[in-house]
């Protein structure tokens, strides 16, 4: 019988997306290019950000900041290339960031691997 199984993004308890999750990474994993990325995009009020052309939804405060984190990482690169290359998921954040230990957990099972991380 196959395994199934599903995960709600970012920690199967909250509302949110992977970039929710990847935010918690990189407070982690880039707390400084975090720090200067939200700096910048704080630049922008929240006026603009419900008018056009910004017209932001629900989350994409959180894409946005990964977007810019993204672009100073790997410039010209998409946000899978960054995550990809860089250590937005690593031991490091496995380790410090509860909801992708979970979401780890949660793979681990589903697919009946054998956790080497522990």
């Amino acid at each position: 019988m196959p395994r199934t199984g599903i995960y709600v993004l970012p920690d199967n308890l909250s509302k949110g997306v992977l970039d929710t999750l990847l935010c918690e990474c990189g407070e982690i994993a880039y707390p400084e290019y975090m720090k200067r990325a939200k700096l910048y995009l704080d630049n922008f009020s929240e006026e603009e950000k419900k008018s056009k052309p910004l017209k932001w939804k629900p989350f994409d405060d959180k894409k946005a900041l990964i977007a810019t984190v993204v672009s100073v990482l790997k410039p010209g690169k998409t946000n899978t290339t960054s995550i990809a290359d860089n250590d937005w998921i690593s031991n490091k954040t496995i380790e410090k960031v509860e909801s992708l230990k979970q979401l780890q957990i949660f793979l681990i099972d589903l697919l009946g691997l054998t956790n080497t991380t522990n």
